[in-house]
C-alpha cells in the first residue's frame, strides 16, 4: 500500500469513528472532522453544554448516534428514548435547547440557548433546522435529525414542547424574527460570561464534531460533559473492573492533525500498572491544556470504574431497554457482568 494510500485510509478511519458512519460517507469530505466557523462554534459548544449532561441513560453516550457536518452546519442524527420509562430524547433535545421567557418568580435566567430560532422543518418532517440570530450575518445551522424508526414528526414534538412551556408559565422564543428584551438583558447582564464561552467554543465544537468517539473506540456506558467556568468537564463511566478504554480515546483526541487544539498535560493514571489493583472504584484522571503556551487547561478528562451491584444490573437493563447496540454492550460490559444481569432477569429480580 503506498503512504498516499494509507493516509487516505487513516484519515476515513478518523473519519468514520469521530461520525459514527461508514468510512465510504467519509470519501464526500476533505477533511474527517472539518473545523467550524466562528459562528458555528459558539452555536455547536451552546449545544454540547445543554445535552451533555443528560439526566438517564441512551442508547449512545450524548443521545447522538451519528453526525455529519461542515464548517457552517452540523446534522445530528437522535436517538429516539433515554432512560427506563423510554421518554422522548428529542423531546428533550427541545426542552434543553430552544428559549423561552423564564416564568413569573423563576428569575431573569433565559432557558435555555438565547437566540436559538427555529428555522423550518424539512425532509418529511424528519429534520429540525435551528439558525442563531444574535450571530447576524454569520452562517451557523444546526439541523436535528429524527431517528428512523420513530414515527411521529418534528412539528409533533415541536407542539408538544410548545404545550408544555405555556402551561408552565413560559412563553416560546424560538420563533421570534430577532432577540427579545429578556434574551438581550440575560446576555448584557455578564458580559464576561459570554466572553469565556466565546473562548472556549473552540473546544466544544471540536468535542462535538468528535463525540462519537465516546461510543465506537471506547466502551464507556456512560458519559457526561459540561463547561465549569474554566474549562470543559468530561465525566465516564466503564463497566470494567479498571478504568479501561480511555488511550484509544485521548489517541484519537489529542491527534497532530486531526484531533482537539490540546494535549495532554498531567496523567493520574495507574491502571494500566504491572501491580495495580484489579478492583472496581478505579479512577483516571488526565488534565489538558492547549497547543498555545501560558493557556488554562481547556479540558478534564475522569474516567470510573463504576461498582458492580443492582444498580449496574439496572444500567444494563436500561440500556437494552432504549435499544444500544449489543456489538457495543458487548464491549462496555464484562461478558460475566451481562450474564450476571440475565441470571437475575430471568429469576425475576428486575423489573
Amino acid at each position: 500500500m503506498s503512504s498516499r494510500s494509507s493516509w487516505e485510509s487513516r484519515k476515513l478511519r478518523y473519519w468514520a469513528e469521530c461520525s459514527g458512519q461508514s468510512r465510504r460517507a467519509g470519501l464526500r469530505t476533505s477533511h474527517p472532522a472539518p473545523p467550524a466557523s466562528p459562528a458555528q462554534m459558539r452555536l455547536e459548544s451552546y449545544v454540547l453544554e445543554e445535552l451533555g449532561t443528560s439526566p438517564d441513560l441512551c442508547a449512545h453516550p450524548f443521545g447522538i448516534a451519528s453526525l455529519t457536518g461542515s464548517s457552517t452546519s452540523l446534522t445530528l442524527h437522535l436517538d429516539p428514548y433515554m432512560g427506563q420509562a423510554r421518554y422522548s430524547f428529542p423531546e428533550h433535545c427541545l426542552s434543553r435547547l430552544l428559549p423561552a421567557t423564564p416564568a413569573s418568580g423563576n428569575g431573569n435566567d433565559v432557558p435555555w440557548i438565547p437566540g436559538l430560532r427555529m428555522s423550518g422543518i424539512e425532509a418529511g418532517g424528519r429534520q429540525l433546522h435551528l439558525h442563531m440570530v444574535k450571530d447576524s450575518g454569520q452562517e451557523a445551522t444546526l439541523v436535528l435529525a429524527l431517528p428512523r424508526g420513530l414515527k411521529e414528526s418534528w412539528a409533533d414534538v415541536e407542539r408538544r414542547n410548545r404545550h408544555w412551556r405555556e402551561g408552565n408559565g413560559q412563553r416560546p422564543l424560538w420563533t421570534a424574527p430577532r432577540l427579545d428584551p429578556v434574551e438581550c438583558d440575560y446576555l448584557n447582564a455578564c458580559p464576561s460570561r459570554e466572553s469565556t464561552r466565546a473562548t472556549r467554543a473552540a473546544v466544544g465544537s471540536a468535542l462535538l464534531r468528535r463525540i462519537a468517539l465516546f461510543h465506537t473506540v471506547t466502551a464507556f456506558y456512560r458519559v457526561q460533559c459540561w463547561d465549569d467556568g474554566d474549562s470543559w468537564k468530561i465525566d465516564a463511566r466503564t463497566g470494567h473492573p479498571r478504568a479501561l478504554w480511555h488511550d484509544q480515546l485521548l489517541q484519537r483526541l489529542c491527534h497532530p492533525r486531526w484531533g482537539l487544539p490540546a494535549r495532554v498535560a498531567h496523567r493520574f493514571c495507574h491502571c494500566a500498572e504491572p501491580d495495580a489493583p484489579y478492583q472496581w472504584n478505579h479512577t483516571c484522571a488526565f488534565y489538558f491544556d492547549g497547543h498555545t503556551a501560558g493557556r488554562a487547561d481547556p479540558l478534564y478528562l475522569r474516567v470510573h470504574a463504576s461498582p458492580e451491584g443492582r444498580d449496574y444490573d439496572r444500567q444494563i437493563a436500561t440500556l437494552r431497554q432504549v435499544g444500544a447496540p449489543e456489538d457495543w454492550m458487548a464491549r462496555a460490559f464484562p461478558r460475566r457482568a451481562v450474564q450476571h444481569h440475565d441470571q437475575h432477569y430471568q429469576a425475576g429480580l428486575l423489573q
